[in-house]
């Protein structure tokens, strides 16, 4: 690994890893592959990418912990991430809905990983948590002096 590039992809398939990165570089992306969950953490500083790309189903850590781990190591929106699976899809936009990323079935098939890649390179990024009201942080002082 050790390379720098702007996207990551984490699989533990690396019959599939192998495919999408030839098929992504050949669409003129930079990207690297990491195989597994294990060691994401380490591959996102080393690759200096700014989009992960995970795999849902992988075994040892799920894709929600992963999320949350390189949120917490790396800052919100440091790091950009989508995340692809064969989930159903009510369930992959219920994932989405709670963890606030961009989902892919793998069914929609590499030309659409693809482009969506593309689509949120191109994107401007988030470059901090989003902001709470004022409204909200008033009364959540308001509360909190009451108690």
């Amino acid at each position: 690994m050790g390379d720098k590039s702007r996207i990551l992809l984490v699989d533990d398939d690396p019959v599939f890893g192998k495919e999408a990165v030839g098929r992504l570089r050949a669409a003129g992306l930079d990207v690297s592959f990491h195989r597994g969950p294990l060691g994401t953490l380490r591959a996102v500083r080393a690759s200096g990418c700014e989009l992960v790309v995970i795999d849902v189903n992988m075994p040892k850590i799920d894709a929600g912990l992963l999320v949350r781990m390189i949120r917490d190591a790396f800052g919100f929106g440091h790091n950009r991430v989508i995340l692809y699976s064969d989930l159903a899809p009510d369930m992959l936009t219920t994932l989405a809905k709670a963890l606030q990323v961009t989902t892919i079935p793998k069914s929609a098939g590499l030309a659409v990983l693809t482009t969506t890649i593309r689509a949120a390179l191109e994107s401007p990024a988030a470059t901090a948590a989003p902001q709470r009201s004022k409204k909200t942080t008033t009364r959540s002082r308001r509360v909190a002096a009451s108690r």
